[in-house]
């Protein structure tokens, strides 16, 4: 897809349909179509989108309206939504091209011009690349965003909004790909090539590599599978850095049956995006090399199948991790936890000065928050207030909840330093267990198993991965 900044004043080009955003409540006007009148209803809804046909200079032109609820909730978040509905409506008209205007709605015309470009990129995301090309959905072959006037700042904008926009739709795309075609060394060989494309060194540990480190978690949660585990490591050393090295850690279980504690078998299927958070790592990390951020990271992939084998971690083993602890496995579904141990002091021994780990760890957070927000965990309040600012320039709810030794009774164990599963409140025992493991590192640790996955197709985007936290992760590493 093609994609263009354009002046407001030509916002029709060769009878290209053209896309008019709309608050609710208010009259539909656009000067450029002379007989556009006041017998055309629209609710203005937020997202709600209509095709219609008008009579304008003698020809009839294609009009796409596009909600954008009330004008005083209007803002940046709004209109990327907005935009990802109105281009997946023209997709499913068969359009070819759209023009989409962006507002006057006195806000920063910057920051709308990227919010339209990355839901412009958003919604033309569709996961089915498995389907024979007859049955695959239409795309739009080219986007117009036209705003009042172009200059740099706004090209800026328009270049800034794609790169993360594309780095959002790879990891909901590595995120959607069946276990089978991306077990972990096929998760590791994507991101080399990746990281190849971009500039970023990348080091791959497996199997073998991965015991002798000393990587306990890890090792005994993949051992079950006949695809050894991975540990992914990318490194961003810009040639101008800041001093402080922050690291991105992001769960990567490729397929999670729950192991010998094997889950039901009622939507088990969705387990191939357990590894949502590493997608989310690897899609910021890809995006920060192309924009250039000053600041050095690396983003650590941890990535396993838990699967039911003679070789499997069972209920009652005890592991000792790359820290040192002891952890007592009482249910083998609590995987992620014993994996991100490990990845998290690994980040300690590379020097991480701030931490923040990506996991659709626990199904209570969902319980909690939904799929609205994700939940945050740390043991900083200021690196805490850091990511949620991240997360709201991101457009990306996140929920500030519990994670202190009141609740450590439930990460006790009778034989072990600590256990990793001791019941409800799950969401924030697990957190609690992290934690122990990034020590007095500054940690932030977001769990988006609400919030990486839809269940039901919206109409900005299909059914299946959402993306979370990258754009979360890219705004921490290179916002303001």
């Amino acid at each position: 897809m093609s994609l263009h900044l354009e002046l407001a004043s030509q916002p029709l080009k060769d009878g290209e349909p053209v896309a008019l955003c709309v608050f609710k409540g208010e009259r539909i006007s656009f000067s450029a179509l002379a007989t556009f009148g006041d017998e055309i209803e629209f609710g203005g809804e937020e997202s709600e989108t209509e095709l219609i046909s008008v009579a304008s200079n003698g020809r009839l032109q294609r009009v796409l309206l596009i909600g954008l609820g009330r004008r005083e909730e209007f803002d940046a978040h709004v209109l990327r939504r907005a935009v990802a509905a109105g281009v997946r409506c023209a997709s499913a008209n068969r359009l070819d091209a759209l023009r989409v205007i962006v507002p006057e709605a006195g806000r920063d015309l910057s920051a709308l011009v990227q919010a339209a470009t990355e839901g412009a990129v958003l919604g033309q995301y569709e996961n089915d690349v498995h389907r024979q090309k007859a049955e695959k959905k239409g795309r739009l072959e080219r986007v117009v965003v036209v705003a009042p006037f172009a200059d740099e700042m706004l090209e800026r904008a328009v270049v800034r909004g794609r790169i993360v926009a594309e780095a959002t739709n790879w990891a909901r795309s590595l995120a959607d790909e069946p276990s089978n075609l991306l077990p972990p060394r096929e998760l590791a060989q994507r991101a080399a090539q990746m990281c190849v494309e971009r500039g970023l060194a990348i080091e791959i540990l497996t199997g073998a590599e991965i015991e002798a480190h000393g990587m306990g978690g890890l090792w005994a949660v993949g051992k079950g599978s006949a695809e050894p585990p991975a540990l992914i490591v990318v490194r961003y050393e810009p040639t101008a850095t800041a001093d402080e090295l922050w690291a991105f850690v992001g769960k990567g279980m490729t397929f999670d049956t729950g192991g010998i504690s094997i889950k039901p078998w009622q939507g088990m299927e969705e387990m191939k995006a357990d590894m949502a958070g590493g997608a989310a790592v690897l899609g910021a990390m890809r995006a920060i090399a192309e924009l250039g951020s000053p600041r050095r990271l690396i983003g650590i992939v941890p990535a396993a199948e838990n699967m039911p084998s003679g070789s499997a971690l069972k209920p009652g083993d005890v592991i000792k991790t790359l820290a040192g602890f002891t952890i007592e496995a009482v249910d083998t579904d609590a995987e992620g936890r014993l994996i991100l141990s490990d990845a998290i002091a690994y980040a300690r021994q590379c020097g991480a000065q701030r931490i923040v780990d990506l996991a659709t760890l626990t199904g209570s957070i969902i319980v909690a928050l939904g799929d609205v927000h994700a939940g945050l965990f740390s043991n900083d309040d200021a690196w805490a207030a850091q990511v949620c600012r991240a997360a709201e320039r991101a457009g990306e709810s996140v929920w500030r909840m519990p994670v202190s030794d009141d609740y450590k009774k439930l990460i006790e164990s009778d034989i072990a330093d600590f256990k990793n599963y001791g019941g409800r409140p799950d969401a924030t025992a697990a957190a609690l267990l992290l934690s122990k493991f990034a020590a007095d590192v500054p940690w932030a640790h977001l769990d988006i198993a609400g919030t990486a996955w839809l269940d039901e197709e919206r109409p900005d985007s299909p059914k299946g991965a959402t993306g979370a936290g990258v754009r979360t992760l890219i705004e921490l590493a290179c916002g303001s």
